[in-house]
């Protein structure tokens, strides 16, 4: 996984800077708003939690004020954003006073009074957060100096090195997200910190051993069985397990099931054209097949791209010459959400059995493992 979790995130407090608490209330919320510079105009209340925002409320802004009110069932994650702009105020929503306080221009950067619970969850990005960052800082200039931005190929003295400071690096990534979502197992920002680090980011592992540790209450929450629901699908998509069958058409619009590479070895991976790190991988990929082709290695690409040109575009100009599928769909690509992917590049080793060998090899790894199986054969 080496960094992966550290990436991910650097965006991340600009995006979720909320906390909440898991309890409930008999009363409903009141949102008490001031937007300066903003007379008069209209403000949405959105859920965000769905595919796409949903207006749940909207108010008058009368001399630079509005009011929401209104009961939720339990915390979840809304924005407040004004008429016509694209970007909004998200938070989490629970039953209290809350007072929002913001610029015409800048509604995303408001600021928050009155929710109890609030500064838990954003203390997670205000200092544990904040201190991996600091330390993961110095680590990329380093590996980025002695690889000279990627065109360098490290020593093995120096892998060795960096591999030891990745590894300290997530470590302590580790410990200090885990010793914050035990501390507040019992509260919605612990199961949103799970969220938001490590069901994309870490190991399956980490998922259930963090999981566990949550409160029954929270664990029943919407973002708990959201959690769950990722866990039970990894279950599923595991090491060992029977691959999902799935079938998309290729690029000449061509049915192709994977079952139809049953009794040989391929590679599932799901790219897309405009994912950096997938166009990095990809030379890879292309020496493991040259390599192994002729062995009985298949590979079978699967984008998330949504513009079949520029799709067809970068297979060729990456001199992908595998079969390759897709829906068109984006994020929302059929056997994507049927094997929960939630980045890219994701990948999966089926074995001639049908069963799913190893997860998620890239770089040396994948020419390791398939070095090492077709050495046996």
């Amino acid at each position: 996984m080496k960094n992966t979790f550290l990436k991910s995130g650097l965006l991340a407090f600009a995006l979720v800077t909320v906390i909440t608490s898991c309890s409930k209330k008999e009363e409903g919320y009141t949102i008490n708003g001031t937007i300066s510079g903003q007379k008069d105009g209209i403000v949405y209340l959105e859920f965000l939690d769905g595919d796409k925002p949903l207006v749940k409320d909207s108010a008058k802004i009368v001399e630079g004020k509005f009011t929401f009110a209104g009961k939720v069932e339990e915390p979840l994650r809304y924005s407040v954003k004004l008429k016509g702009q694209e970007y909004g105020r998200v938070f989490i929503l629970s039953n209290e006073t809350i007072g929002f306080t913001a610029k015409k221009d800048s509604i995303f950067n408001a600021k928050l009074s009155g929710a109890t619970q609030d500064s838990i969850y954003s203390l997670y990005y205000k200092n544990e957060f904040k201190k991996i960052q600091s330390i993961a800082g110095p680590v990329y200039k380093a590996s980025d100096s002695l690889s000279q931005n990627g065109k360098v190929k490290l020593t093995p003295d120096q892998q060795v090195m960096m591999d030891k400071r990745w590894a300290d690096l997530q470590k302590l990534a580790d410990d200090l997200t885990f010793k914050f979502i035990k501390t507040h197992k019992d509260k919605v920002a612990g199961v949103l910190v799970l969220e938001d680090r490590l069901v994309t980011y870490g190991t399956p592992q980490q998922v259930k051993e963090y999981f566990a540790v949550l409160s029954p209450e929270v664990q029943k929450s919407y973002f708990g069985k959201r959690i769950k629901e990722a866990i039970d699908l990894n279950d599923k998509t595991a090491v060992g397990a029977p691959a999902l069958e799935f079938s998309q058409t290729d690029v000449n619009g061509k049915i192709v099931k994977l079952s139809d590479y049953k009794g040989k070895y391929v590679l599932v991976d799901f790219w897309a054209s405009w994912c950096g790190p997938c166009r990095k991988e990809n030379p890879n990929v292309v020496v493991a097949y040259k390599t192994y082709h002729d062995k009985g290695f298949e590979v079978l690409g699967v984008s998330l791209d949504d513009k079949k040109k520029l799709w067809e575009k970068a297979i060729e100009k990456d001199g992908l010459t595998w079969t390759h599928v897709s829906d068109l769909k984006g994020w929302k690509n059929e056997a994507a959400v049927l094997y929960g992917v939630k980045l890219v590049p994701t990948n999966y080793l089926i074995g001639p059995d049908g069963k799913i060998v190893a997860k998620n090899l890239r770089e040396e790894a994948l020419q390791t493992k398939l070095k090492e199986i077709f050495s046996k054969s």
